[in-house]
């Protein structure tokens, strides 16, 4: 876990890849937990107070912004869901992807069992709208096949909606085994996805964060 930020309101981590945002059935180590450690022992705050506002898949890595009292909790959260906030990633896929801008709408239906979402026809019932930028930063020619560096700017925060509208045109992201992932060299449990840009205007601030992915795992396949 790495602080990128802290202030009176915000809390704002870098999230390392496999391990989920908070506690789930798997009982593995969570990024709430550990930020919680870091208020009361680092910080000397006992009994802390830390919102979640958003979240980031377990294999996603990159920013992610807590709060730290109350009130900030509920202004975030009607943030995010407002859209008032500027959301980027950095993703590794699969294939050469020919356009250099592309605006990607689609049409996601929620499996909660399959803890997945697919692609449907718009108009299906309890389908929901998602839409992302994509801006292509870099092409790999590599022996095994081409792969593609894309910047995505999302405009919707679906559930997996960045890994299933990537897979829906034919370039699922690098790893990503549930959304159709088929190269050999994947590191294990390791998915080419990162939150890299955060930005927002809130408590009279103009808040702004960025965060790399380490060279390691897939981001290191090349």
């Amino acid at each position: 876990m790495k602080v990128i930020f802290e202030d009176k309101h915000i809390l704002v981590l870098e999230k390392p890849q496999n391990i989920p945002i908070q506690r789930d059935r798997s009982g593995s180590k969570n990024l709430l937990d550990q930020a919680l450690d870091y208020l009361e022992f680092s910080c000397g705050k006992p009994d802390p107070y830390l919102g979640l506002v958003h979240r980031l898949d377990r294999h996603t890595g990159g920013i992610v912004v807590f709060a730290k009292h109350l009130q900030a909790t509920r202004t975030l959260s009607a943030l995010f869901a407002s859209h008032m906030i500027t959301k980027k990633y950095l993703a590794r896929v699969e294939g050469n992807v020919k356009s250099n801008y592309t605006k990607l709408t689609h049409y996601l239906l929620t499996d909660s069992k399959q803890n997945c979402v697919t692609v449907v026809a718009p108009g299906t019932e309890g389908a929901k709208k998602a839409i992302l930028d994509l801006t292509v930063t870099s092409v790999y020619h590599l022996a095994e096949g081409d792969l593609s560096d894309v910047s995505v700017t999302l405009h919707t925060g679906r559930q997996h909606q960045i890994r299933a509208q990537l897979s829906a045109i034919g370039h699922p992201v690098l790893g990503d085994v549930k959304y159709g992932s088929t190269w050999k060299n994947t590191a294990k449990d390791s998915m080419a996805l990162w939150s890299t840009e955060l930005s927002f205007n809130v408590f009279g601030m103009k808040y702004h964060f960025h965060s790399s992915p380490p060279f390691e795992g897939n981001w290191k396949i090349l």
